[in-house]
C-alpha cells in the first residue's frame, strides 16, 4: 500500500483553514468520509463519462467509484469524483465539544499496479488576486494545465476559464498509482475535461479573459 501525499496547493490552504477552526477544544472525534459504508456512490452523467451541466470528462468504465460529488467538512474543495480500484477517506475531525473542526491529507492507499483518483473544484480563499500566473507545463488534448508530481502522486491544475492557476474555481485531477498504465488513464480524464460555457460565468482576471483553457462540451 501506497500513502497519500497531498497537493501543495491545497495543503497551504488547509492550513489556514485549520489555524482558524482550532480557537477552542482538541480533535479527538473523526468524522472522516468512509469507503466502506452506507450505498454505492454514483456519479451525475452516463457510465464513463461525467456531466454536471458545469464541467464534463470522460473516465475509464472499469475504474469503481468511491465516493461522488459532494462538499468535505471543511469546504476548502467540492468532490466531483473519487474514482479507482484503492481506498480513500477524508481525515477530519471535530473537537470534543463540537465547536471546531479540521482536517488534513487525505487517508489513500492502493495496491500494487492499482489507483486511485480524486477529481475536485478548488475554492479556497481570499479572493482571487490577478497576478498573470496563467504559465502551464503540459498541454494534455486541448488542455494546458500545470502538473506536479511527488512520488507516486501526480496532480494537474485546470484554470478555469478567465481564470489563473493557484485561484478559487479551478479543477485539480489528482493520481495516486506506481503503475504508467494507469497514470495514462488519469491523463485520459484531464485531456477529456471541458467547460460548459452555457452554465458558467467565467474568472474575474483581464490577464485571462479571451483565453480557453478547456473548451466547452461540443468544442
Amino acid at each position: 500500500m501506497q500513502p497519500c501525499r497531498p497537493n501543495r496547493a491545497i495543503a497551504l490552504v488547509a492550513v489556514v483553514v485549520i489555524a482558524a477552526a482550532c480557537g477552542s477544544g482538541s480533535p479527538t472525534a473523526s468524522t472522516g468520509g468512509s469507503t466502506s459504508t452506507g450505498p454505492a456512490p454514483s456519479l451525475p452523467g452516463t457510465p464513463g463519462h461525467f456531466d454536471d451541466r458545469t464541467v464534463s470528462f470522460d473516465y475509464p468504465t472499469d475504474w469503481p467509484v468511491i465516493a461522488g460529488v459532494h462538499t468535505p467538512l471543511i469546504p476548502v474543495i467540492y468532490v466531483l469524483a473519487v474514482l479507482g480500484n484503492g481506498t480513500w477517506s477524508e481525515n477530519c475531525q471535530s473537537s470534543a465539544d463540537g465547536s471546531s473542526k479540521s482536517c488534513g491529507s487525505d487517508l489513500v492507499s492502493f495496491p500494487p499496479g492499482g489507483v486511485v483518483v480524486k477529481v475536485y473544484r478548488y475554492w479556497g480563499s481570499p479572493a482571487p488576486v490577478c497576478r498573470g500566473d496563467v504559465q502551464a507545463n503540459a498541454t494534455l488534448g486541448p488542455n494546458a494545465v500545470r502538473k506536479r508530481v511527488d512520488g507516486t502522486t501526480t496532480s494537474w491544475e485546470l484554470r478555469s476559464p478567465g481564470n489563473e492557476f493557484q485561484q478559487p474555481n479551478n479543477i485539480f485531477v489528482e493520481a495516486h498509482t506506481d503503475d504508467p498504465g494507469q497514470l495514462a488513464k488519469a491523463a485520459g480524464i484531464v485531456a477529456s475535461f471541458r467547460w460548459n460555457m452555457s452554465t458558467y460565468s467565467g474568472g474575474n482576471c483581464p490577464t485571462a479573459q479571451g483565453d480557453s483553457p478547456s473548451p466547452s462540451p461540443g468544442n
